[in-house]
């Protein structure tokens, strides 16, 4: 696929902007704004470190570094950097968490918790990686191949 094809599928909220409602995108998604509703993108949803999303996701991966309160559900990666502030489930296929998490982490396959990762929550998975410096207050289920959001 051409770059500038790939540019094409890129959808984006700006610096400023304020949605409310459903956002549906067959591409990628950007946000640098506020969202509030529901989330649906084939692709992958990055949140910036400015904004704020109020809404459930449901992507192909996502990456946030901003505030969210709502679900997240990928079938690939959930990455939330040490900026990130989630109050919310995460499903994915792997999930590795640098902020901090107030909900539970259900992996298919590997929850990676970082040095200045906080969760408040239950965490499943098949692999845990818990980081020195890391803090986590919840139960953790390992060890068989664990569900994904419809359980």
């Amino acid at each position: 696929m051409s770059r500038a094809r790939e540019d094409s599928d890129i959808s984006v909220v700006g610096r400023g902007a304020r949605i409310e409602g459903t956002l549906v995108s067959a591409g990628s998604l950007r946000v640098h704004g506020h969202l509030k509703g529901e989330i649906s993108v084939k692709g992958e949803v990055v949140v910036s470190t400015d904004s704020v999303v109020e809404a459930n996701i449901t992507a192909g991966s996502i990456s946030l570094a901003g505030r969210i309160n709502g679900n997240l559900t990928a079938p690939g990666a959930v990455t939330l950097p040490p900026q990130s502030r989630v109050e919310g489930d995460v499903h994915a296929r792997s999930v590795t968490v640098q902020g901090s998490v107030k909900g539970d982490l259900v992996a298919e396959d590997r929850v990676e918790l970082g040095q200045e990762a906080r969760v408040d929550g239950d965490i499943t998975c098949r692999i845990l990686v818990v980081t020195e410096g890391a803090v986590f207050s919840g139960r953790s289920i390992m060890g068989e191949r664990s569900q994904g959001p419809g359980k």
